[in-house]
């Protein structure tokens, strides 16, 4: 479980709607505020892409769609309710407590800007407002990081279905990285938004310990075998409460009927409870302190032959351990020293520890990171960056439940970040202790700002009260520090790849009789583990015929060195010197088939005045399948350096010859096969050396062909990105036209409509007696046609025969004043009036002649 930015959800304040939409984002807006409440209060923010030189019209296109008010973002506007923010061009957007802020784009920038996630990022943090985001029809990858910051907030996202959307690019992008709560049609988007925010303020009526809501828990534990027992049971309770709202579901028992029917619904309800929240370089400041009053005292302090170990548990996707591990190089690089170090990263969920241990990184998560640490660190594959596998092998990524794991030791930092602020008060206290256990003797220990250490604040010293970094000064020993902490949890966890027959039954508790103490229970059961160590489990180290070390007990821990080297439990490298001789004999003479036992006596130096003399006994142990070990039993003599018996005396000198006589043939052995290999080695390199120099100049004509390519295809992309941005706007463009046609399409029809009422009819000519356009009425009584328009009016326009058109129309333009003429046509009366008029086209002054004709009864018809 990773690290939250906080805890606040939004819950109270202004419900502010963030829509995130691109190409094609038109349609689906209108559909959307089609259906949106006009007065409930929302406060509806529109973010698009916009052409820094283009007068977008959606002001004007969303007013036919809604009754509210629609305005562009100015800085220093306060959101209101019922109202539609819509973005400039070429402008961000972003919040800052409950003030808009907005600033150009800076031309040096590379494309794309990405407006969408800078806004839904800033509203991420805001307190003050009950938010929530839409990612609507769109190309590219913009909203895609805001809504992973929205929903790691806990801050819903919905999501365009990618079937529907004219560009399922943004919607898609949402959908890869998981953050997006609901996928719907546009047209069901309101109504979810409405559900949920009902959700929110209505009342708690369900308390934790309500049968459903357990149940709930129950079904988690059983398919995810996590005691959420631990977690504090308000925060683990509105979080069902919020999956269940998102849903639309009003009952927590039809929710968790849903859960026993949806594997996919527990799945996200499971990665809801687990809030991993990180990112590199997380509180930058924080680092800066870490790395002054850590990691440099540490380096310093350190020696040629020491390892630093440091531990993070809840790593989540793993960029806190990649800072530290980046930090911890940079002041070993700063300080010239070649140290050792392993940084252990753990999580409970299995998810975040595969992507961890990628070390595959999009661009966009990388930009907290400075340059010249990305570069030194990272190497950019395509559009994406992946950890140095230098640096890489210095990380062990594992799934580990602090609550009931035991932890790690001999570590010099824990980095707990937001971890223990999800736990109970029992549950800190254990995860402290086993952190306590953990760590070395002035050890350190960072947690997050609003944690804290409890009854164990005597045993650390505080380095910094902001960002909570302590040193361990506990002198307690290991074993209080262990058992003190009170019961471990009684939830039975499981391997889920452990056959069903094979897993340990559940653990049924047993009822303590009344005033009996665990602890006490707890301390005599240690004693009497330690008593039957002592007389029946002999000082000696378990090997195995390759030579890895499995377990030691007893006397055997004096010879065994494991500070070092975390790994390899070899032999060769955390026992002994002094021991290895005999050891390699006895390991020889089992794969020589001699099964008995095998004795020695040898002499061990621990110091300079310090030299044990120990009698080495080695037996096979016979264990199922064909896997076998060996029993190494060690023990002190005291009087080694005694007179001996001649007959003793010659038989160590026998034995030592055999010992020495089996190494040797083993040692020629292997050198007639190293020196076989050394042939064949010998032969391959000839043949590698002549298919090298073929393929060193293939190599050389690919490399400049790659170069070319690199270049090409860099100025391909910037191209492409280029384009990327064109074609948007020009979708929008093409959208915003359509719509205004349709808008000139109904005005003509209303414009028709008005003069049918009022039996008109109207012709307009240019100068050149040119019909440009004539209305309804006049086609129908006249007989003309569509096909007329730009014909000239004496050949093609009406005939009445009272007066010439053609001649009237000229003694209007001549003398530039309103001419009437009355008279019938088809024995109905019928009056002509002329105006002249000028207007602008492109810039040039034109003329031309409008002409009425009234007639009710010719018109009537």
């Amino acid at each position: 479980m990773g690290g939250s930015e906080g805890s606040g959800d939004g819950s109270g304040g202004m419900p502010l709607i963030a829509i995130g939409a691109s190409a094609g984002g038109l349609d689906p807006l209108e559909s959307f505020f089609d259906i949106a409440p006009r007065n409930a209060g929302w406060c509806y923010v529109v973010i698009q892409h916009l052409s820094p030189d283009y007068r977008s019209m959606m002001d004007e296109l969303l007013s036919r769609r809604s009754s509210m008010r629609i305005v562009h973002i100015d800085d220093g506007m306060v959101p209101e309710p019922d109202t539609i923010y819509l973005n400039r061009p070429n402008v961000q957007v972003w919040l800052e407590g409950r003030k808009f802020h907005v600033s150009s784009f800076n031309p040096d920038e590379a494309l794309p800007h990405l407006p969408i996630d800078t806004f839904l990022t800033s509203l991420s943090k805001s307190r003050d407002l009950r938010s929530c985001a839409v990612i609507l029809s769109g190309s590219g990858s913009d909203g895609t990081r805001g809504a992973q910051a929205m929903r790691a907030a806990g801050r819903p996202v919905f999501v365009q279905s990618p079937q529907e959307a004219a560009f399922g690019s943004m919607p898609r992008s949402a959908l890869t990285v998981g953050a997006a709560d609901r996928v719907l049609p546009v047209a069901e988007i309101p109504e979810a938004v409405n559900r949920m925010l009902e959700g929110m303020d209505v009342p708690k009526t369900e308390s934790v310990t309500d049968p459903d809501v357990q149940a709930v828990i129950t079904l988690l534990q059983r398919h995810h075998q996590v005691d959420f027992s631990a977690y504090k049971t308000a925060n683990v309770h509105r979080r069902i409460e919020r999956r269940q709202h998102l849903r639309g579901i009003s009952q927590v028992r039809e929710y968790f009927a849903l859960l026993e029917q949806s594997p996919s619904a527990l799945e996200e309800l499971y990665h809801d409870l687990l809030i991993g929240v990180t990112e590199f370089y997380r509180d930058r400041d924080a680092f800066r302190h870490l790395r002054e009053k850590v990691l440099e005292p540490l380096v310093a302090r350190s020696s040629d032959d020491s390892s630093l170990r440091i531990w993070v548990p809840g790593c989540a996707s793993g960029e806190e351990a990649y800072t530290i591990a980046i930090e911890l190089s940079e002041v070993l690089r700063s300080a010239g020293i070649d140290r050792k170090f392993r940084i252990i990263a753990t999580d409970m969920h299995r998810g975040s520890i595969e992507k961890a241990s990628l070390g595959l990184f999009s661009a966009q998560a990388m930009d907290k990171i400075a340059p010249d640490l990305r570069d030194r660190y990272f190497n950019r594959v395509d559009d994406h960056y992946i950890i140095d596998p230098v640096l890489r092998q210095k990380l062990i990524f594992s799934i580990h439940d602090v609550l009931s794991d035991p932890p790690f030791l001999q570590i010099d930092l824990i980095t707990c970040r937001n971890l223990l602020i999800y736990l109970s008060e029992e549950a800190q206290t254990r995860v402290i202790s086993m952190f306590l256990f953990g760590l070395r003797q002035n050890g350190y220990l960072m947690l997050g700002p609003s944690e804290s250490l409890g009854r164990f604040v005597s045993d650390f010293d505080q380095l910094n009260g902001r960002w909570r970094i302590y040193r361990n000064v506990s002198k307690r020993s290991s074993q209080d520090r262990f058992l003190s902490v009170g019961p471990r949890p009684a939830f039975p966890r499981m391997d889920l790849d452990m056959a069903e027959a094979r897993r340990p039954a559940p653990a049924v508790p047993q009822t303590l009789p009344r005033g009996h103490s665990l602890q006490t229970d707890r301390d005599r059961l240690v004693h009497t583990y330690d008593a039957l160590l002592k007389r029946y489990a002999p000082s000696s180290i378990v090997i195995t015929v390759e030579g890895g070390v499995l377990a030691w007990f007893g006397l055997a821990a004096a010879y065994i060195d494991t500070l070092n080297n975390l790994a390899d439990w070899t032999v060769e490298e955390i026992v002994h010197a002094d021991l290895h001789f005999v050891i390699n004999v006895g390991i020889e003479r089992l794969r020589k088939g001699e099964d008995g036992a095998y004795e020695r006596k040898v002499k061990v130096t621990l110091g300079e005045n310090e030299v044990h003399s120990l009698a080495v006994k080695m037996e096979t142990l016979q264990s199922k399948g064909q896997f076998r070990c060996i029993l190494v039993s060690i023990t002190r003599i005291e009087n080694f350096e005694g007179p001996r018996p001649p007959e003793a005396e010659q038989g160590a000198i026998q034995q030592a010859v055999d010992d020495e006589t089996m190494l040797s043939r083993r040692i020629q052995e292997l050198e007639r096969d190293l020196r076989l290999t050394e042939e064949t080695l010998q032969h391959v390199t000839e043949r590698l050396e002549a298919s090298g120099e073929e393929l060193q100049a293939s190599n050389e004509e690919l490399q400049a062909s790659n170069e070319e390519l690199q270049a090409s295809n860099e100025e391909l992309q910037s191209s492409n990105e280029e384009l990327h941005a064109v074609n948007e706007e020009l979708v929008s463009v093409s959208a915003e036209h359509e719509r205004k046609i349709e808008m000139l399409s109904e005005l003509n029809r209303d414009m028709e409509l008005v003069l049918g009422f009022l039996k008109l009819g109207v012709i307009v000519l240019d100068e050149g007696l040119r019909i440009r356009r004539f209305s309804r009425l006049i086609g129908e009584v006249f007989h003309m046609e569509e096909h007329d328009v730009d014909r000239m009016l004496d050949v093609v326009g009406p005939r009445p025969g009272f007066v010439d058109l053609a001649d009237l129309a000229r003694e209007v333009l001549e003398g530039d004043r309103f001419v009437s003429r009355s008279g019938t046509y088809g024995r109905s009366p019928l009056q002509i009036r002329c105006f002249p008029f000028d207007r602008v086209l492109d810039g040039r002054q034109l003329r031309g002649v409008l002409m009425i004709f009234s007639g009710d009864e010719l018109f009537s018809a």
